[in-house]
C-alpha cells in the first residue's frame, strides 16, 4: 500500500487555522475523556497496578488504543481553538519513516537521539531537568546547574521562569522575550559552569 508523505509543520499551521472549532473546557472535560473511556471499554485495557505494562497483548491492545485516539480525536491547538486531524495513512506514514538519528548538543557534550525498538539493548538517552515546570528567577540558575552536573543527564529540558526583574513574562510583551532570552542565557551558563558548554537545551 502507498502511503502519503507525512504533513510537515506547514500543512499542520493550515490545518490548525482551518480544522473544526472546539473550545478548551470542552476539549479537556468532554472531548478527551469520553473517547478514553470509549477506547478503554472497547480494548479492555486493566494495567491491574503494574505501571509500565510488559505483557505483550496489552502493549498491542495500548498500540492500537493509541492509534485509534490520535485518528479520531486529533490534536488541539490552543492558539486557534481548533483541532487537527490525520488520515490513517498519514500516521502510518510517521510510524514507519521516523528519522533514524540525530544530534543534539555540540562538541564532546553532543548525543545522538536513535530510534529505539521494542526490547532495544541500547539505553536511551536521559533528558533532565524541570520540564516546563515553573521555577522561581531566584533559583533558575542554580536549579539547572544542578541537573547539568549529573553525569547521567545527557540533555536539559528547561523550566520556564516565574518572574523577569521581578515582573511576569506576560505573553505578547517585552517582558514575555526578555524572559526567553534569559532562561536561554542562563541555562547555557549553567551548563558551562557544569563543565558541559555543548550540553544540548
Amino acid at each position: 500500500m502507498a502511503y502519503k508523505r507525512s504533513i510537515d509543520a506547514y500543512e499542520f499551521y493550515n490545518r490548525a487555522k482551518t480544522g473544526e472549532k472546539c473550545t478548551q473546557d470542552d476539549w479537556d472535560l468532554m472531548h478527551i475523556p469520553m473517547k478514553a473511556m470509549e477506547l478503554k471499554q472497547k480494548y479492555g485495557l486493566d494495567f491491574k497496578g503494574e505501571f509500565v505494562p510488559t505483557d505483550s497483548d496489552m502493549i498491542e491492545k495500548l498500540f492500537k488504543a493509541g492509534f485509534d485516539m490520535l485518528l479520531e480525536a486529533g490534536i488541539f491547538v490552543t492558539d486557534t481553538n481548533r483541532i487537527v486531524r490525520y488520515t490513517e495513512d498519514e500516521i502510518w506514514d510517521a510510524i514507519r519513516n521516523p528519522m533514524p538519528e540525530f544530534q543534539l548538543g555540540t562538541g564532546r557534550d553532543a548525543v545522538t537521539m536513535r530510534r529505539r525498538t521494542i526490547g532495544d539493548k541500547r539505553g536511551p538517552l536521559i533528558q533532565g531537568g524541570p520540564t516546563g515546570s515553573p521555577v522561581s528567577e531566584d533559583i533558575f540558575y542554580e536549579l539547572h546547574m544542578s541537573y547539568a552536573l549529573e553525569k547521567e543527564v545527557d540533555t536539559i529540558v528547561n523550566g520556564v521562569m516565574m518572574t523577569v526583574r521581578g515582573y511576569p513574562p506576560v505573553p505578547k510583551t517585552p517582558f514575555e522575550i526578555l524572559a526567553a532570552k534569559m532562561e536561554t542565557k542562563l541555562i547555557k551558563q549553567a551548563a558551562a559552569m557544569a563543565g558541559r558548554p555543548g550540553m544540548a537545551v
